[in-house]
């Protein structure tokens, strides 16, 4: 009996796990979506343009988003109140490594990003990128203190 329970337990994890996983899944292609919309009208992209360019940039999203996340796990060992000076100083050190890290891999994106692009372009997807980022921040913050 309690094996059964164990299993149905077990079985309603993994699906909750999986519907989470599913959703933010889909909440990730639905931003990507409208950012690249916006991105590609702001800097007036042609369709060609919108097809080499994306994939590249979402490539460069996705490689970020891998180095941040290991940034914020570093990062969050600070927050131990038996931190040591010595590990705070790892920390901060790692913390940087990775914003020299990601600097450095913008650099090559863009590079590759002026293959496809004009440098005229490539400086509007950034102030499109900018613009688009802090208008999400604004409907974030606007539903936050709706709540």
């Amino acid at each position: 009996m309690k094996i059964r329970y164990f299993i149905t337990l077990v079985t309603c994890l993994f699906c909750i796990s999986t519907f989470a996983q599913k959703k933010d899944a889909d909440n990730e292609t639905e931003f990507r979506t409208k950012q690249q919309a916006y991105m590609a009208k702001k800097a007036e992209l042609t369709p060609e343009e919108s097809d080499k360019f994306f994939p590249l940039y979402f490539e460069f999203q996705d490689k970020k988003k891998e180095i941040n996340k290991e940034a914020w796990v570093i990062a969050k060992k600070g927050k131990n109140t038996e931190t040591t000076e010595t590990e705070y100083e790892e920390i901060i050190d790692k913390f940087f490594d990775n914003q020299e890290t990601i600097a450095k891999l913008e650099k090559e994106y863009i590079k590759k990003y002026r293959e496809i692009l004009s440098a005229k372009k490539v400086y509007m997807i950034y102030w499109a990128e900018r613009k688009f980022n802090r208008n999400m921040l604004k409907i974030l913050q606007e539903m936050k203190d709706q709540e």
